[in-house]
């Protein structure tokens, strides 16, 4: 035993003292302590919230699961959303209580404010108006379930938002892109299917589709909502979407993102928006499309759009013209079967053989080029598409001296042309043929029987004809409308370069022919 002093000191275990053996377990017994009202204080604190979620959306799309601030154009009318949703799933009985602070009142409140929450997952809906001024205002919600609260106050405050429609337009495609062809503003009509009626068959018309951009100073969501009315003020059934034939609000209805910057302080956004009828016929005339621009939620627009719009029938007399064509052409099939000349066969094939791969091959290649052009793409691939081939079919007429063999060249390059190439849309191409068979025998025949020298003209109108029912057969069956400036220089430009082939051809055929003597 040791001494200090004189006086003995107890050694506990291994040598500690009993007084250093005192100070830890003292030091253990608070840490445990300390620990246990940890652990108790957290699960009071957990056990302080109610198991039942609270979510604002102000405006409707944006939430809010806390206290926070926000910023709206003030003054206004806003709907706002309260959202409860059970986290357990046992059976919980909520209440809430709603409170408008500030330059604002509370107009509507449509909702159970108490209730019972089934299961988890369970939710109610409450749907109110705010009517604020430009003071600024706080909603309060409070949600009390099993005894215990939770609260969301949002800070609302005054914010100039600047924004407008940057631009408005129909028809576009379906990605938004203009097509110069057609006539602005104007959407196409057709009568209802008769065998579509007939079977009871319902169905809604694409109109076509339309481009809205919107220009903004803050970067957002904002909604677009119209109509189209009438010369009497009557909305026209015209909608932006629908769910099932015959089915259907006549409302445009869109929501556009703006989020890409055009400027300083400026952002842009646009949509394209499909126009669907939701009748059968709506009536050809002129029509007001209006639109709002709002924010999700706000009662007053923060921009308005006007424009007149056209509805049109599809033009049923180019559809006769076009079947009187073709029929003429079914007629000079007649003629065409009884030819059994060798000669007379060995020409055509040469011919066909020589349209297709001249017009078909490289008129395909120029086609793929011009594209660039977009509408006017006919300007490059027309003196192949046209001028050569009719510049063909002219240098064919005057060495055979027959119009049946012409006209069976061009059945040649059809057939070769769909062996080949594939035919397509099968109807189109059909009709086309057929189109062309008959303004090719008819002005063949008619040169023959006044003077060759006459060939230009005569195949220059050809084409003009073979041209304008082509467009208009296209803008039937795929439901457009083209202006008439473009139709007719579409028309008068192939027959142009018809005329112009064919002049060069016979020029070259009699120079040859001079020469030989």
């Amino acid at each position: 035993m040791a001494r200090v002093g004189g006086n003995a000191v107890p050694r506990g275990p291994e040598g500690f003292s009993s007084g250093k053996l005192l100070w830890v377990a003292a030091l253990l017994s608070a840490l445990a302590l300390l620990g246990s009202l940890l652990v108790h204080a957290h699960a009071k604190g957990a056990g302080g919230s109610p198991p039942v979620s609270l979510v604002v959306e102000l405006p409707p799309g944006q939430k809010h699961y806390s206290n926070t601030s926000l910023k709206l154009p003030l003054p206004g009318s806003y709907i706002f959303w309260l959202i409860v949703e059970s986290n357990t799933g046992r059976l919980v009985r909520y209440k809430l209580d709603l409170k408008v602070e500030g330059d604002a009142s509370l107009e509507k409140l449509s909702g159970p404010l108490e209730g019972v929450l089934q299961g988890y997952g369970d939710r109610a809906i409450l749907y109110g108006l705010i009517e604020a001024g430009s003071g600024g205002f706080k909603l309060i919600a409070r949600l009390q379930a099993q005894n215990r609260t939770r609260s969301i106050a949002l800070h609302v405050a005054n914010v100039e938002l600047k924004a407008g429609f940057s631009s408005v337009y129909l028809p576009v495609d379906y990605l938004g892109v203009r097509d110069p062809r057609r006539e602005p503003f104007t959407l196409v009509e057709s009568y209802p299917s008769p065998l579509r009626k007939l079977l009871g068959v319902g169905e809604n018309i694409l109109l076509g589709y339309m481009r809205v951009c919107v220009r903004s100073s803050m970067p957002g969501s904002f909604l677009v909502l119209g109509r189209v009315y009438d010369s009497k003020g009557r909305p026209a059934p015209v909608a932006s979407t629908v769910i099932t034939p015959g089915a259907g609000s006549p409302y445009i209805r869109s929501m556009v993102v703006v989020n890409s910057t055009a400027g300083r302080n400026e952002y842009h956004g646009c949509i394209v928006v499909p126009l669907w009828s939701l009748a059968e016929v709506i009536p050809p005339g002129r029509y007001r499309l209006t639109l709002g621009l709002y924010l999700p939620g706000s009662a007053r627009p923060l921009a308005t759009y006007s424009h007149d719009v056209i509805v049109r029938l599809l033009y049923h007399g180019d559809i006769v013209t076009a079947l009187a064509a073709t029929l003429t052409g079914a007629l000079v099939l007649v003629p065409l079967a009884r030819v059994k000349d060798s000669r007379r066969i060995a020409y055509m094939a040469l011919t066909g053989a020589s349209l297709t791969a001249l017009v078909r091959i490289i008129g395909g290649i120029l086609l793929r080029l011009s594209q660039v052009l977009g509408p006017f793409d006919w300007i490059v691939y027309g003196p192949v598409t046209s001028g050569l081939y009719y510049g063909l079919l002219a240098a064919c007429l005057a060495a055979t001296g027959d119009w049946v063999v012409t006209a069976g060249a061009v059945l040649v390059e059809w057939l070769l042309s769909s062996l080949i190439l594939s035919p397509g849309n099968i109807v189109l191409s059909s009709l086309w043929v057929l189109t062309t068979l008959s303004v090719v025998a008819l002005a063949g025949y008619a040169a023959l029987r006044t003077r060759l020298g006459l060939l230009p003209i005569y195949f220059g109108l050809a084409k003009i004809l073979d041209s304008y029912v082509d467009i208009n057969l296209y803008a039937f069956i795929y439901r457009l409308y083209y202006a008439h400036w473009y139709v007719a220089a579409y028309s008068l430009g192939m027959g142009f370069y018809a005329s112009l082939g064919t002049l060069l051809a016979l020029r070259m055929v009699r120079g040859h022919a001079g020469g030989t003597g």
